[in-house]
């Protein structure tokens, strides 16, 4: 397909844990264009993946809150506005064009932006169950 024809993000995110989906809102809250890119089915990071009822006692403003709580309240807040998930695609090369804005190849598609934030946390990963 051609390049110029292809939709161009304000923002792209790598990584849908808690702080990618920060990030999200807050570019909402500027008004930009966003997109997500998440390796895993699902948002949350290792807080959904691993630990979704496990307490975290060191966010602001709450004494203790289950991890999963955590994201579906991230997730709620990040929807006010009309951002864009992509789950179960793993980025694997990113180039800066010509023109300034950077593609982004995962191993399913390929997107466009103009500025990128790694939010990877430990990166992808699979987990184990025991």
């Amino acid at each position: 397909m051609d390049e110029h024809f292809m939709e161009i993000y304000d923002i792209t995110i790598i990584g849908g844990g808690p702080a990618g989906l920060f990030t999200a809102f807050y570019g909402g809250m500027r008004q930009a264009k966003v997109k997500i890119i998440e390796s895993m089915p699902q948002l949350g990071g290792q807080l959904s993946a691993l630990y979704p009822e496990k307490y975290i006692y060191d966010v602001a403003g709450f004494p203790k809150v289950r991890a999963q709580d955590l994201v579906n309240e991230l997730v709620e807040q990040m929807q006010m506005f009309e951002q864009t998930v992509v789950l179960d695609q793993s980025v694997e090369t990113v180039n800066k064009l010509n023109d300034e804005t950077f593609r982004i190849e995962t191993d399913k598609d390929v997107h466009y932006s103009r500025t990128i934030i790694i939010a990877a946390g430990v990166g992808a990963f699979q987990p184990r169950k025991l």
